[in-house]
């Protein structure tokens, strides 16, 4: 079996293509905030795409956090951004239940349905993550694709971030590469993860908003092994749970 490190909508589409093993990596933040929320005790985590999906479903299951953003920044009634590093301070999350949306990892969450699996990863859980994908490559027999979230709507745009995060990840997979981002074999790793999160053009965005701890949080290595997995679909929402 092989990987494919293929960005966006297009990621999405090669996976559903092959029926292959999803990854999506959007490593600002929602990445992170999702595994962080799995961290916390958080049960089920239902994923949509859309702010109005989210208080539809909010009507459905009143007892669930609304959590998520919209041009980095908290959605309006919403309970929690999408911010790790505030998550990660939260009490008393053990056995609830989540409504997350983002602008651009939801979507590649809920555009992957043909995919034989569909995990969420980034630095912060990447050896995690790969020792189940590869229990799940030895199992189902089928490819890699991991998916740098990018920015959804600007589909040629490639994310730094979520580049180091899909490599950070693919390199303890430990298989060959088929497909990958030319930037990958350029003086691309010659940053410190840091950094590369630090001086990105998302990064550098959210720190002007005044995230700089979440961009940092975000850069981290391996300080979670909670890695969420799409158990189902349930018409507009994917219902996470850890894998």
């Amino acid at each position: 079996m092989e990987i494919y490190i293929i960005s966006g909508q297009k990621g999405c589409e090669k996976v559903n293509e092959l029926n292959g093993i999803a990854i999506i990596v959007d490593a600002l933040r929602a990445s992170a905030t999702l595994a962080v929320l799995l961290e916390k005790g958080i049960k089920e985590i239902f994923v949509v795409s859309e702010v109005n999906e989210a208080w539809q479903l909010k009507k459905k299951i009143p007892e669930a956090l609304l959590i998520g953003e919209r041009n980095n920044f908290k959605i309006e009634g919403f309970d929690f951004s999408n911010s790790p590093s505030e998550i990660w301070k939260i009490e008393n999350l053990k056995n609830k239940k989540a409504i997350f949306t983002s602008t651009s990892g939801a979507r590649r969450i809920v555009s992957c349905k043909k995919a034989t699996k569909i995990l969420i990863g980034t630095t912060i859980n990447a050896s995690a993550i790969a020792r189940i994908v590869k229990n799940y490559v030895s199992k189902y027999q089928k490819p890699v694709v991991i998916i740098p979230a990018g920015v959804y709507g600007k589909e040629n745009f490639l994310s730094e971030e979520d580049l180091i995060g899909a490599w950070e990840i693919a390199k303890r997979l430990e298989l060959p590469l088929k497909e990958y981002p030319e930037i990958l074999i350029s003086g691309f790793f010659k940053k410190s993860v840091e950094e590369i999160f630090l001086t990105s053009k998302h990064g550098l965005e959210l720190i002007k908003a005044g995230l700089e701890k979440d961009v940092r949080f975000c850069s981290k290595i391996d300080i979670t092994k909670k890695v969420p997995e799409v158990i189902e679909f349930l018409n507009k929402a994917a219902k996470l749970k850890e894998a």
